[in-house]
């Protein structure tokens, strides 16, 4: 299924993906079954605020790799997140490590920045109490969002940037075939761990995220072992 086209930003084309509505609508139409129609409304804007997060931490990515020369042509936006589309691994180690730490980075800053401003405005009790009853309730879940997703994101298991983390310190001393090896395994290790947990707790769409990690890591090996080869 194609991607489609939204706009260009620092030379870096915008793309998103059909599926990718898919999570605010369920989050929204599984919310409004048991709260008002106003509440629902607010989860979806979240959901959407949330993904404009998503797509700020994926543009950290790629700035820092252009930086390093390495072309960065599209951004693709999906149902559980965004990838940037990188030409080729950073070749270095250290490289690869930046690249790689600057988005939970982006993140944990974000959060850093609104937190006197929000706690002005909303004071400590509904900042600390998330809810959906106003839009302060939507801020206050917007601003935590962030330092989950950079905790999230710093899980050590492909596609998420702990596993290039992982990875880039261990090629320091192991080689990238190696420590590639070392993390997918570690990765697919979590995406068992996230599919019983999505068994138990009846919960789809970590199921989803499992598959999608234990395959990418999969991938990723498969992608270092053609560019040693190459």
């Amino acid at each position: 299924m194609r991607s489609w086209r939204l706009f260009n930003i620092f030379g870096i084309e915008i793309r998103i993906h059909p599926s990718f509505f898919v999570t605010p609508l369920f989050i929204a139409y599984h919310y409004s079954k048991n709260s008002p129609f106003d509440e629902s409304v607010r989860v979806f804007v979240l959901v959407c605020l949330i993904f404009i997060c998503v797509l700020g931490h994926e543009l950290t990515h790629s700035v820092r790799a252009k930086a390093l020369g390495i072309p960065v042509p599209y951004i693709t936006l999906y149902p559980i997140g965004g990838v940037a589309s990188m030409a080729r691994i950073p070749s270095k180690p250290m490289d690869e490590f930046t690249v790689s730490i600057v988005g939970p980075l982006f993140n944990f800053t974000l959060a850093a920045l609104a937190y006197f401003p929000l706690l002005l405005w909303m004071g400590h009790g509904r900042l600390f109490s998330p809810n959906f009853s106003d839009w302060k309730g939507v801020a206050s879940n917007l601003f935590w969002a962030n330092p989950v997703l950079g905790c999230f994101n710093l899980i050590p298991a492909f596609p998420m940037d702990g596993g290039r983390i992982l990875r880039s310190l261990l090629s320091m001393r192991l080689g990238r075939i190696k420590a590639t090896q070392f993390s997918v395994v570690l990765g697919q290790l979590f995406a068992i761990l996230f599919a019983l947990t999505a068994v138990f707790t009846r919960n789809w769409m970590l199921f989803f995220v499992a598959g999608f990690v234990f395959f990418s890591a999969r991938r990723e090996q498969g992608i270092v072992r053609y560019d040693q080869n190459y």
